[in-house]
């Protein structure tokens, strides 16, 4: 009886201990950070979205108020998976233009070229390497 009361707890044990698994694996993901601008200018609030040509694994990030940027592929960890990707970049723009019987005009507008709103149109790739990217550079021009 002591025997198998033992091995029940050494059971129990590893199985507190190894199935405490935090969530599905995730791939390793590295550095890839920059700026973004247009016409020469740093742009804040684009929404840099980076599309996986293979596999499934995408980012996205936000530019700041000086254009800088740090892609996150996963909630739970920074960077970008390694590959090749294309990408998509979007700024919407609102103004409000005063009220209209006691609601608030509001007019949304696209804060950049059309162009650079699809993946299908906007010409920009890049590929992460092993060690990263730190000095992304997505030059965007208005023409």
């Amino acid at each position: 009886m002591k025997a198998y009361l033992f091995l029940a707890c050494a059971f129990l044990s590893s199985v507190t201990f190894t199935g405490c698994d935090t969530g599905p694996k995730l791939p390793p993901t590295v550095p890839a950070e920059g700026i973004v601008t247009l016409d020469g200018t740093p742009i804040s609030d684009v929404t840099i979205i980076f599309i996986a040509e293979k596999g499934t694994f995408n980012a996205t990030a936000v530019s700041d108020k000086s254009g800088k940027f740090a892609m996150k592929a996963f909630e739970q960890k920074s960077g970008a998976v390694v590959g090749s990707y294309k990408v998509e970049l979007n700024k919407t723009v609102v103004e409000t233009k005063g009220t209209n019987g006691g609601e608030t005009d509001v007019n949304m507008t696209y804060g950049l070229p059309m162009k650079y709103a699809s993946f299908t149109t906007s010409g920009v790739t890049i590929t992460l390497p092993e060690s990263g990217k730190k000095d992304i550079k997505f030059d965007l021009v208005s023409k």
